[in-house]
């Protein structure tokens, strides 16, 4: 499986016209942001909004697309930062996360923002796209990936797939046993599948899940224990 040219960087290259995908990088923490396009409908959305939302909104306002959610694979800070900034910008924009997740964002925001609380197995659209929702605890107890099928599929993996790694299981409603379980749900899709993380861990900035399960050592793990001893 070949990666559409500007996710096959080492380096976020942002929009390329007609693909469905925009990936930016942004902060310190080396956080990757996403539009997901629908071009022909003039339809986006942004997955994991970080501070300083400079690139994507001007990717928005360059081709004239409408955003219509927000959506969120969790709700840890660096993932969140750029939410305020959205809800006064589009305050009918719905805010799309996990209820286990709805507890870390800020009430404020919450009280002038749409909340859609999802569940596994729902389904968003994005113009003509839609995205489905997989519930995949261990990072944090509502982190979700988010999935678009297609030719090819595209995987939104948040902090719970990483290019050769998986998110931690050590901070707050993390758990070794729901991560590997998850794990052993995104093992069972389409190997064709492009992952796109939450994070640019490596010099890759998009991987397939046919190459992660030759590659990750926590997607070659076949017990909780042998994830657990992972370093």
């Amino acid at each position: 499986m070949t990666l559409p040219s500007h996710l096959n960087e080492t380096h976020a290259c942002g929009e390329l016209k007609n693909e469905p995908i925009a990936q930016f990088e942004i902060g310190s923490y080396k956080n990757f942001v996403y539009l997901i396009i629908d071009w022909k409908r003039k339809k986006a959305a942004i997955v994991d909004p970080q501070y300083e939302l400079t690139q994507p909104l001007q990717c928005l306002q360059k081709h004239q697309l409408e955003l219509t959610a927000i959506f969120l694979t969790h709700t840890h800070f660096d993932h969140i930062a750029g939410v305020p900034e959205l809800t006064q910008k589009f305050p009918h924009v719905p805010i799309v996360a996990h209820r286990q997740d709805l507890h870390r964002l800020d009430p404020r925001t919450m009280s002038r923002a749409k909340v859609k609380a999802i569940r596994d197995g729902d389904s968003v659209a994005v113009g003509d796209l839609e995205v489905q929702v997989i519930h995949t605890p261990g990072h944090s107890a509502g982190e979700c990936c988010y999935l678009i099928q297609g030719s090819p599929s595209y995987l939104f993996t948040g902090d719970t797939v990483f290019i050769r790694d998986c998110g931690r299981t050590d901070i707050d409603t993390g758990s070794n046993e729901d991560m590997f379980q998850s794990l052993q749900r995104i093992k069972k899709l389409n190997p064709k599948t492009i992952i796109l993380p939450g994070h640019h861990y490596q010099p890759e900035c998009a991987t397939t899940l046919e190459k992660e399960l030759r590659e990750s050592p926590p997607m070659r793990c076949k017990n909780v224990g042998e994830l657990a001893s992972l370093p």
